[in-house]
């Protein structure tokens, strides 16, 4: 009997196996190349990620709570062709979104993005999963490639907020903020409901308060967060609102003596300095360094808690004096604290900020301590220390040696040192990268001819570093070719002229965003006066200057006479901010985020390229402009 039952007991065993191993299969979430071991998984679960993939993998994943976001370092190991990992998703998590880097770029998931909502232990969706993925896409999407509709975010956004009221609180701000650029009049009537329901409330906390004058402040009811401030003050005195209305007194008061009382008074309230009194401690400090009083500079800066703050002002008065050859004892003294800072940071990465991963809050030291060796460097060779110079400059090298003065100082601090066939290695991989400049070369020819006083070819060798610099920067620019909408916007100029991208059409148009804070944007100018020069004869190159993240009555008037101080021959044309909005019109269509950034739209009319940043070569930014310009022509 029992060899009767057992093989249906086998089957029955085999068959439960099969269904459990559809029910695995079936649990597993494909995104393109990325596979997530649970598709429905529930905060506090571990899961299983694999990226398809031999080629060099970064990434981190950002878990969001109500309306923030806190990233951390994902660590992939390879094996057979695949990218493993594996994560604890946090207790307090509603949903996560993966940022995947590979070889150098992000992927996007065809512009999707990789997003992943948490669920419940019974299978539903987690109220505030679908509003933090919205807002998450919308805020930070476009640094990774993601698009997203505002207006869908916002709808999503409305959609879980309406269905789960009580995310209300966590998303006031945010959701009233979009919800008042989506469509003004809804977004009044739903502020005014709010601070109306608020308001009736006998005892309001300071956070209610504070809600309904961040409410009021996207309608700009100025009177009314006046009132109201008043109210909070008296009522909280030692609170956040007081602390602001400090800090503004202290950011409009010129008289030294009286700034420094506002910052006594700042500081009295708080057991440790905030981000806002270690800012207030640094600009106290420069003002008494900039008026020779060393006690009260020594002082302030003592008072500066974030020492990666303190290491910076160090850095920022160093350097100066650094290029100037002045008062180099002191520079080296100031510098080498600054380093002093950075290298214990660097053995103990304490107070990351929470936007930032482990990796990054280290790379970001890393970043600190290579421009502060940078400085340091300088000031050891203009003091004839050329040998410690030539060492803290090998500390000062960016790990891909993208940054061309640092280069140049390297290459010049090695010639001093008459070590020419190290000269000639270094210069030679600087000009071949595209990472060089008019210096460096003469230095490589005086080194080479050192080496070969009777060579003939440096002139030949020269060109062809020059050409292979070229063609890598040509592949590379081609990778990045992008061929999206450009939106349209028609702006007014520095003559009151309108001038529209439609009008444009045919031509390749080249739009340049910066402002005249932005100290990046003014560093490429004299690169960017050489491609308007180069151009200004050929009626299908167009250039166009947008003025952005600029406000102030005086706005146009600081543009003009910055342009016209600096010769500069610009097409300006203003972009206007927004209407109750710290946002701008033409920026928020192009997804521009941070200046200088360069967009350069084809004769079709479609966005072809975009350029962030600005890499400290001139040479190389007019290259760059001339390559996508011969792309966009051929």
């Amino acid at each position: 009997m029992k060899k009767i039952y057992t093989y249906p007991f086998l089957m029955f065993m085999v068959l439960c196996s099969c269904k459990q191993e559809a029910k695995k299969e079936a649990a597993l979430l494909t995104m393109g190349p990325l596979t997530i071991s649970k598709a429905q998984p529930v905060p506090g679960d571990e899961i299983d990620l694999t990226y398809r993939t031999d080629q060099e993998l970064e990434g981190f994943y950002s878990y969001m709570v109500g309306d923030t976001y806190y990233p951390v370092d994902i660590d992939f190991s390879e094996a057979n062709g695949e990218q493993k990992s594996s994560i604890k998703i946090p207790d307090s998590a509603v949903a996560l979104s993966f940022i995947i880097q590979v070889d150098g770029s992000y992927d996007h998931n065809e512009a999707k993005g990789y997003f992943l909502p948490l669920y419940t232990k019974d299978g539903s969706v987690l109220p505030g999963s679908k509003a933090a993925t919205a807002k998450y896409a919308l805020q930070n999407g476009s640094n990774y490639g993601i698009k997203t509709d505002a207006k869908v975010a916002f709808e999503n956004i409305k959609s879980d907020i309406t269905a789960h009221p009580e995310l209300q609180s966590d998303w006031n701000t945010a959701y009233f903020e979009m919800a008042y650029k989506n469509d003004k009049a809804e977004g009044e009537k739903l502020i005014d409901a709010y601070t109306t329901s608020i308001l009736k409330k006998s005892d309001l906390t300071e956070k209610e308060y504070t809600s309904v004058v961040n409410s009021y402040s996207l309608m700009g009811e100025e009177s009314k967060i006046d009132s109201l401030k008043t109210v909070i003050i008296k009522k909280y005195p030692n609170g956040s609102t007081a602390r602001f209305d400090i800090f503004d007194q202290f950011q409009k008061e010129t008289d030294l003596a009286k700034k420094t009382e506002l910052f006594k008074k700042y500081e009295t309230v708080l057991s440790k300095l905030d981000n806002i009194g270690n800012y207030m401690a640094e600009i106290l400090a420069n003002e008494y360094f900039k008026n020779k009083d060393m006690e009260h500079f020594e002082t302030y800066l003592s008072k500066i808690q974030d020492d990666s703050r303190k290491a910076a002002t160090y850095n920022s008065l160093a350097w100066p004096m650094a290029e100037k050859g002045e008062t180099l004892t002191q520079a080296e003294t100031m510098s080498k604290k600054s380093l002093d800072l950075i290298a214990g940071l660097q053995k103990d990465p304490k107070d990351k900020p929470n936007y930032l991963t482990k990796k990054q809050h280290i790379q970001g030291l890393d970043n600190q301590y290579r421009m502060y060796a940078d400085t340091y460097a300088l000031i050891l060779f203009k003091q004839g220390k050329v040998a410690d110079a030539i060492a803290y400059q090998e500390k000062a090298q960016h790990p891909k040696l993208q940054d061309v003065d640092g280069n140049a100082r390297y290459v010049e601090f090695l010639m001093a040192d008459q070590q020419y066939e190290k000269v000639v290695t270094k210069a030679e991989t600087y000009l071949k990268l595209g990472h060089g400049n008019a210096k460096i070369k003469e230095a490589y020819k005086t080194a080479y001819l050192k080496i070969n006083p009777e060579a003939k070819d440096v002139n030949e060798q020269l060109n062809a570093f020059e050409k292979e610099a070229y063609n890598t920067q040509f592949a590379a620019i081609k990778k990045s070719m992008l061929d999206e909408e450009a939106p349209a916007f028609s702006l007014k100029d520095m003559q009151g002229k309108t001038v529209s991208l439609a009008e444009q059409k045919g031509k390749t148009v080249i739009l340049d965003f910066w402002a005249t804070w932005c100290g990046p944007c003014k560093a490429s100018f004299p690169g960017m006066q050489e491609v308007v020069t180069k151009y200004k004869d050929d009626d299908n190159v167009i250039l166009l200057f947008v003025d952005t993240f600029e406000k102030g009555v005086n706005r146009e008037k600081m543009v003009e006479d910055f342009i016209k101080s600096n010769n500069y021959d610009f097409h300006v044309i203003y972009d206007p901010a927004i209407e109750n909005s710290r946002d701008f019109e033409v920026a928020s269509k192009y997804d521009i985020s941070g200046i200088p950034t360069k967009v350069i739209i084809g004769p079709d009319g479609r966005m072809k390229f975009k350029s962030v940043g600005y890499s400290g070569s001139n040479e190389k930014l007019v290259n760059e402009m001339d390559i996508m310009i011969a792309i966009l022509k051929s």
